[in-house]
């Protein structure tokens, strides 16, 4: 397990899957990549989202949450922040830096959001060709 990218934002369950990723790391040497998604199709819904300013308020939430998530696994753990639909992104990121895994954190949805958009986590284990680790809190 050369490499292992996490899925990142800040969530409690988030926070747990970064933690398993640390452990794993340590026990295989790995390099670990934190990337966090800003989800494109929420800033298309309305123009009060896709404001200049929104969009700046994002982009600093997703750097403090990589500098937070940087500064728990130590030196030579890398970040980055990505923009589209995040089941996709954190996919074609792990697949650009030849991931051997995938950590996620497992996300309690309702019935209705599960079956009206799913979770980023299952949407990642479906198109994933690569193994991905769900972490439950």
């Amino acid at each position: 397990m050369d490499k292992i990218v996490v899925g990142y934002d800040g969530s409690p369950q988030a926070k747990k899957a970064l933690e398993r990723a640390k452990a794993i790391a340590e026990k295989f040497g790995s390099k670990i990549y934190v990337v966090h998604v800003i989800d494109t199709a929420v800033l298309s819904l309305s123009d009060m989202f896709s404001s200049p300013a929104v969009i700046a308020s994002l982009k600093e939430k997703a750097e403090q949450l990589i500098k937070e998530a940087l500064a728990f696994l130590g030196q030579g753990a890398e970040g980055k922040i990505l923009e589209g639909d995040p089941a996709h992104e954190i996919v074609k990121f792990a697949r650009e830096v030849n991931a051997s895994l995938i950590v996620l954190g497992a996300r309690g949805l309702s019935t209705i959001r599960r079956i009206l958009m799913g979770s980023v986590s299952s949407r990642v284990v479906q198109e994933s060709p690569i193994d991905v680790l769900i972490v439950k809190g």
